[in-house]
């Protein structure tokens, strides 16, 4: 009978949760800090968190804009240096720390080096490509690559457990 009660507990508080993430979502400062970066990444997609992916990863993209995985996305040499730098400055392997190296070693065991596509990526897949729920979700918003803002609401600013009207609750 306890654990009964504390899972209702349990269950009342993330409820609770749920319902004022959406006020504290707006609250939140976007995740990408620089304006021009933003708005140049933004205009096509939600401009990515730079953490999501490596240097190498980001100088591949950035030197390839004319081929921007099938669009031209090409900017003036200038953007191109600013929003490089911003991106390098804040890609994964920024710090040189044990938690980013195991990270890049464990993607190094699944064969995974430096991925450019955000949708390649361990953590991105673990939470996509298993779920039977994600697939009609993905169909419902016309998914047609990663655009986390499609389904999560919050994604700008860091918070993707909200779904907006569309899935209120992550269901």
């Amino acid at each position: 009978m306890k654990k009964l009660w504390m899972c209702a507990l349990a269950g009342a508080l993330m409820m609770g949760a749920f319902s004022s993430q959406a006020a504290e979502t707006k609250q939140r400062p976007f995740t990408i800090k620089d304006e021009l970066t933003r708005s140049e990444c933004g205009d096509c997609h939600m401009a990515f968190t730079p953490s999501r992916l490596t240097k190498n990863a980001w100088h591949k993209i950035m030197t390839t804009l004319s081929d921007h995985f099938g669009e031209d996305a090409s900017l003036s040499a200038e953007k191109v240096k600013h929003i490089e730098a911003y991106l390098l400055n804040n890609a994964l392997d920024r710090k040189n720390d044990i938690r980013t190296k195991m990270r890049i070693k464990a993607w190094a065991k699944k064969g995974i080096v430096d991925p450019i596509r955000i949708s390649k990526t361990p953590e991105w897949t673990r939470h996509h490509t298993f779920a039977q729920r994600y697939q009609v979700m993905a169909k419902d918003v016309g998914y047609n690559g990663p655009n986390c803002i499609k389904c999560h609401k919050g994604a700008e600013r860091g918070v993707y457990e909200d779904f907006g009207d569309r899935y209120p609750g992550g269901e």
